[in-house]
């Protein structure tokens, strides 16, 4: 044996179903072996609820267990009943045993409670000559109800009563069939019987209620009693006579069966005892009440500290997972009864999706099964995968045994977050109804923060629309009260200066003229791209009016970055227009380093405004303009033809103009000096030769317009390396 076995069921809360698991575990424990319990939050009629609950036995690896015990009767709904039963039979490979009179699909045991019926109806017939008996039963053709049934027939027989198909009442084990056979009697429809014998004791005390209500007094006209023996059957007015079921002896006999079915071995249970029968005052007799059950008083008070902790207040106010996983940690006291407090271990088991999706109409969120990694959560907001076929995170198997863990679903609706596990080690009888209240609490928490965080980001997006260009995607001018502040704190904790780059494309009506409006939103386009592929540093990239654009950006202390940033974006948009043999355009800039920087965002937004007016102020004038593309032109020659004897005096006097005139708008139109194009395309010619000839170091010179000597050192200067050094190394690699 694996010493682990499974069990499902439904509403532990109650006292009849407590008192089932009680005396499984009970027995369990005895033996050494574990449990997994797996239980339902909740039962309703709403079906997305269902799904999410029906859920959780996807959880089951049944190569874990050693046999499964079902208890069908502890659901109150028959479709929860018949989907477990369905699932068992299609999956479940191992010994299964059924609580409940029902014999097929699985190996049943139940109790006698025909006999237990008999000594009920028994009570009322010799301890206070009744005659005329109703039984107000179950649902006709269910065992259980034809089981107890036959039990009052039984004792009526002993009596020499005899028994009338109208004697038998079939109800629902409910209320509504109590109160519907209180109404008959009322009003004449029924003859008024001097007993009736209820199969439970909801319908018992739900019968005293409505014959009340319609002036009929119990016990004076009509005996009542009750069988389960539940707690509201003793706090109810008048209190119900009931039999005392052994809930707790019928769980130990389910126990031993599963052991018998695995191991071959029929052992007794350790305990044996036997039901009572608790005469009280709904059939006339004075109190007999059993001797206070301690852990229902703990319990009571336990409800009372758990309203105490506003817990729900707690959970919601949380705006982030980690803080609500940490709060739900903090809480876990208010299900725990004191002697549990340490015993037990509580963990959070998300999926990896569990927050996907958008709201319950969306599809594209998980409603069956989990993911196959899951996330165990811990208090201090880290989380540890571990594989859904250990169903358990693997440090909790190194905990003590025997041990129960209860496995509930955390979802809300259809909606499946995951799932929550509760171990106790030790302490057989240990689960407390406030546990499914915090189950609740938890899911319901969950669905309020997905919900949160679902409108955050519908909030954000919507933000972006606001703050963003539609033609670019870059941010626009409104963005910077968004931005800034939160960019330059960042920037300090890096240690980090902000800087301002402003560009401004001067001449696009030209373009417009002369190719239409698409080949100017498509060089804007393609800025915008130049922009977002070169800065690669976190900058913020704005367009702030037609041809207007923005960089946010930081560097260190005594960084040249922002300068080579410029050389970068111009030297790539003279390339495009090259490319696309357009119109040359000027592209104008101006700085704004640090020291300059604004504090608040709407100082920022005054001064990126101020300084675009600066870039524009820095354009070319209409003459400089008319120069421009014999001016690119030129500079395309200087990178073209490198080996020749360039100069600034052939320079200018190849576009007419004075020298000074020339190396001013030279200057102002690319951000370098003529001097420096012709210095670099020299040497990135020289590169070439290097790599792609055999030329002498004499040639390669000779062919880029140095002398020997000079080239060597220029060469050496600018890349730090000899010419002869830069072959070897980039032939060799």
């Amino acid at each position: 044996m694996q010493k682990r076995i499974g069990i499902i069921m439904g509403r532990c809360y109650q006292d009849i179903n407590r008192l089932q698991l009680s005396g499984i575990l009970d027995e369990a424990f005895f033996q050494g072996v574990s449990a997994y319990v797996f239980t339902l939050t909740e039962e309703t009629p709403e079906q997305r609820s269902t799904i999410g609950e029906e859920n959780l036995f996807n959880v089951i690896n049944f190569s874990l267990l050693d046999g499964i015990i079902f208890l069908p009767y502890t659901f109150s709904s028959m479709e929860y009943w018949n989907f477990i039963e369905r699932f068992l039979q299609e999956n479940c490979p191992i010994p299964v045993v059924r609580v409940g009179m029902e014999s097929r699909p699985f190996t049943s045991i139940w109790f006698h409670d025909r006999a237990e019926m008999a000594e009920v109806t028994r009570h009322l017939i010799q301890a206070h000559g009744c005659r005329k008996l109703v039984c107000l039963t179950g649902p006709e053709n269910k065992p259980v109800s034809m089981e107890r049934l036959a039990g009052f027939q039984d004792a009526l027989k002993e009596a020499g009563i005899p028994f009338h198909e109208s004697d038998a009442v079939y109800g629902d084990f409910w209320v509504y069939s109590a109160q519907e056979l209180a109404q008959d009697i009322a009003d004449g429809s029924r003859e008024k019987p001097d007993g009736i014998v209820c199969a439970n004791d909801a319908m018992a005390t739900s019968l005293c209620d409505a014959l009340a209500e319609r002036g009929i007094s119990v016990p004076d006209e009509i005996r009542v009693t009750g069988y389960d023996g539940s707690t509201e059957s003793e706090l109810h007015s008048p209190q119900v006579t009931t039999f005392y079921t052994s809930w707790q002896q019928l769980g130990r006999n389910a126990f031993a069966l599963l052991r018998e079915m695995v191991t071959g071995e029929s052992i007794a249970p350790h305990v044996q005892e036997n039901g009572v029968l608790c005469c009280r005052e709904s059939c006339g007799c004075h109190e007999n009440a059993l001797p206070m059950d301690m852990r229902n008083f703990n319990l009571r008070k336990l409800e009372s500290d758990y309203l105490d902790t506003n817990l729900s207040t707690k959970l919601l106010s949380c705006n982030s997972l980690d803080s609500l996983i940490r709060t739900i940690y903090e809480n876990t006291f208010v299900f725990l009864e004191p002697e549990c407090v340490e015993h037990y271990y509580y963990i959070l088991c998300l999926c990896t999706d569990w927050d996907r999706g958008g709201t319950s109409g969306e599809v594209g969120y998980r409603t069956h099964d989990y993911s196959s990694q899951m996330l165990k959560t811990e208090y201090n907001g880290s989380y540890e995968i571990f594989s859904l076929d250990e169903m358990i995170p693997p440090f909790a198997k190194k905990l003590p045994e025997p041990s129960v863990t209860f496995f509930t679903a955390v979802h809300f609706l259809d909606r499946c977050f995951g799932y929550s596990i509760l171990r106790y080690y030790g302490i057989a009888n240990s689960f407390t109804p406030q546990y499914l209240r915090f189950c609740r609490e938890v899911n319901n928490a969950l669905e309020f923060l997905r919900v949160q965080n679902a409108l955050k980001s519908l909030a954000y997006h919507n933000l972006l629309t606001q703050i963003r260009d539609t033609m670019t995607g870059l941010y626009n001018l409104k963005s910077i009260s968004h931005l800034w502040e939160d960019y330059r704190r960042q920037a300090r904790l890096q240690n980090e200066q902000c800087f301002w780059i402003a560009f401004s494309i001067n001449g696009l009506y030209r373009l417009t003229e002369a190719y239409g409006s698409l080949e100017k939103d498509k060089l804007i386009v393609a800025f915008a791209e130049q922009l977002q592929n070169t800065c690669s540093h976190k900058e913020k990239c704005l367009r702030a009016g037609d041809g207007d654009f923005l960089i946010l950006g930081s560097e260190p202390e005594n960084s040249r970055y922002h300068h080579l940033l410029v050389q970068d974006i111009r030297e790539q948009f003279e390339q495009y227009q090259k490319m696309h043999s357009q119109n040359h355009l000027p592209l104008q800039y101006a700085l704004q380093t640090e020291t300059k920087m604004p504090f608040t965002a709407e100082e920022a937004l005054r001064s990126a405004v101020a300084l675009l007016s600066k870039a524009k102020s820095s354009l070319p004038t209409y003459s400089e303009q008319l120069h421009y593309e014999d001016l690119s032109e030129l500079r395309r020659s200087i990178y073209k033809y490198p080996e020749r004897n360039w100069t600034l005096a052939t320079c200018s006097e190849q576009l007419n103009i004075s020298s000074s005139y020339f190396h001013r708008i030279y200057q102002k139109a690319f951000g370098v000096s003529c001097a420096s194009d012709i210095h670099r395309s020299k040497l990135e010619h020289a590169k070439w030769l290097l790599l792609h000839t055999s030329d002498t170091l004499q040639e390669i010179a000779r062919k880029c317009g140095y002398d020997y000597s000079h080239f060597m050192r220029t060469f050496k200067k600018e890349f730090g390396v000899t010419p002869t050094e830069y072959r070897r190394g980039k032939n060799d690699s």
